[in-house]
């Protein structure tokens, strides 16, 4: 053999050694006697990861609707319970409503004349004093109804110059007595035309003082001026400057905003815990901590076929107008005929309202299974009192009873694992 190629034969040689030694190395996966001291593949870290993350997660997978927290998840979240109880709640009815003007001071001021609108001077959400002018309306049809009151305001005052005249005259034996009559049946004419012409001007909105005041060089007898009927704020207005306007067409709209209305909804089975007078305490939330006493003022006679309720209004003072149409409110309805002891009022199953998670228009509690196992329960609730809301199981879910205890601290990481198990999020890493 030559010495090239007993070269080439002892590299060959060599590198068949070197693979052989790397396959059985002992670094393999599969290989149980690795050393105490050698690194971990990245399988075995893996594993080695999840099962840390088993043991601190907030939450395992289990049935659907179930949180399962871990000893540690637990001590973390600081979760609170207290029982779900009968109890008679305190004789106060807690709902909802919606703030709406005051019907009886709102005004929508239209012209009693055609015409065409010459001024405008009020402007949105102005304070307007009683009697202060919103617009001029130049109108024909009000200039010609002002010649007619002045022509027969000079002829009645013709006729009754006509009429003394006669009388003096027919005491002197110069006139006779059918020329008094004559003179007299005149005036009476004059008189009804006048005053016909006057009633016409009233009609079109017209003072007496005004009317009395007019004048034949009135140069603006066409101007009609456009007042407010009383005192409050400019809610609206439509009127434009230069277009035609009719007595049916709302110009202005007038609220005086010292005192509003508030309606609520009355369930049929609230309705005798409800009465006339009865006291309502108003909560906005763009006034926190402050409160709007009224009285409830009205009681529908008719119950709502679809939502089983009753219309109820509460008449409210707003002084300061801090209550505005339109504004979302809680309130308190307070039985003053309510006795204490009463054998005919009875208990509600209720729960702190701590307890209480809103999910949109869906309302659920979490009852605890045991210490690490909580179960979300869907219900629907009722009123509010003292701190307490009344609660009902649906038909679809399973009952809530007497007993049970039920999350009042730490509802909302429940609602959160809750929801990420729902969505398939499983372990919360």
């Amino acid at each position: 053999m030559s010495p090239v190629r007993s070269l080439r034969f002892v590299v060959a040689l060599v590198f068949l050694l070197f693979s052989f030694v790397a396959c059985s190395s002992p670094e393999t996966a599969s290989d149980p006697d690795t050393p105490q001291g050698s690194e971990p593949t990245a399988e075995a870290d893996s594993h080695d990861e999840h099962d840390e993350h088993d043991e601190d997660g907030e939450h395992e997978e289990g049935e659907e609707g179930v949180v399962e927290l871990s000893p540690e998840a637990a001590e973390r979240i600081e979760i609170r319970t207290a029982p779900v109880a009968y109890r008679l709640l305190a004789a106060q009815l807690s709902t909802t409503g919606r703030v709406d003007f005051d019907q009886t001071r709102l005004a929508h001021v239209s012209p009693r004349i055609s015409g065409r609108v010459h001024r405008v001077n009020a402007v949105l959400g102005q304070q307007i004093r009683s009697g202060q002018q919103l617009a001029e309306i130049d109108s024909i049809e009000l200039g010609q109804a002002k010649a007619v009151y002045l022509r027969a305001k000079a002829r009645q005052e013709l006729a009754r110059k006509s009429f003394d005249r006669a009388q003096g005259l027919f005491a002197d034996r110069i006139a006779s007595e059918q020329e008094v009559l004559e003179t007299e049946a005149t005036v009476r004419e004059a008189t009804a035309d006048l005053r016909a012409a006057e009633e016409t001007l009233h009609l079109y909105g017209l003072s007496q003082s005004r009317i009395d005041a007019l004048s034949y060089e009135d140069r603006k007898a066409s101007i009609y001026p456009l007042r407010a009927p009383f005192a409050g704020t400019v809610v609206e207005r439509h009127a434009t400057l230069g277009e035609l306007v009719t007595p049916e067409r709302n110009l202005f709209s007038l609220a005086d905003l010292s005192q509003v209305w508030i309606w609520i909804d009355i369930y049929q089975r609230d309705l005798a815990g409800v009465h006339l007078d009865d006291l309502a305490r108003a909560q906005v939330d763009a006034f926190p901590g402050e409160i709007f006493e009224g009285k409830v003022s009205y009681l529908s006679p008719q119950v709502d076929a679809d939502t089983r309720t009753v219309r109820a209004r509460i008449d409210v003072p707003n002084p300061e107008g801090n209550l505005r149409p339109g504004m979302f409110v809680k309130v308190d309805l307070v039985d003053p005929h309510a006795r204490e002891g009463d054998s005919s009022r009875a208990k509600s199953l209720v729960v702190p309202e701590g307890a209480v998670v809103r999910d949109g228009d869906e309302f659920s509690v979490f009852v605890a299974i045991n210490e690490h196992r909580f179960e979300r329960r869907e219900v629907r609730v009722g009123r509010k009192a003292g701190g307490y809301v009344e609660v009902f199981p649906t038909h679809d879910l399973e009952a809530i009873e007497a007993g049970d205890m039920v999350v009042v601290e730490g509802t909302f990481l429940l609602k959160s694992a809750a929801s990420k198990d729902s969505l398939g999020g499983g372990h919360d890493h």
